[in-house]
């Protein structure tokens, strides 16, 4: 058990490892969609430890927590702004004529 624990902590393996992986991802994933998004304009990239949960830390005074209620208009929001494009965009009802299927085929 000894030497499992020596190597834990040379090379984590575990949850603390899967954690750290996932929080990699989405900070590279969020930066490059920041980047995109920001054109030359200079931005402050996330950094994994933004996205490592921290189990035993309670949350900081002043930070209100969303209620549920919250949450459900911002997921409406976003829903009403991705409506709006989509409904400007030219919908087409039928495929042209050169691709529709004949009734015999």
């Amino acid at each position: 058990m000894a030497e499992w624990e020596a190597y834990d902590r040379l090379d984590p393996i575990g949850e603390w490892r899967d954690d750290f992986r996932m929080a990699e991802l989405a900070s590279l994933i969020l930066n490059i969609a920041i980047r995109w998004g920001a054109g030359k304009k200079q931005v402050k990239l996330t950094e994994i430890t933004d996205f490592m949960p921290q189990w035993d830390v309670t949350a900081p005074k002043g930070i209100k927590q969303q209620s549920v209620e919250e949450m459900k208009q911002v997921f409406k929001d976003i829903m009403q702004a991705q409506n709006q494009i989509v409904g400007r965009k030219k919908r087409v009802e039928r495929p042209p004529a050169n691709l529709r299927r004949n009734k015999d085929g």
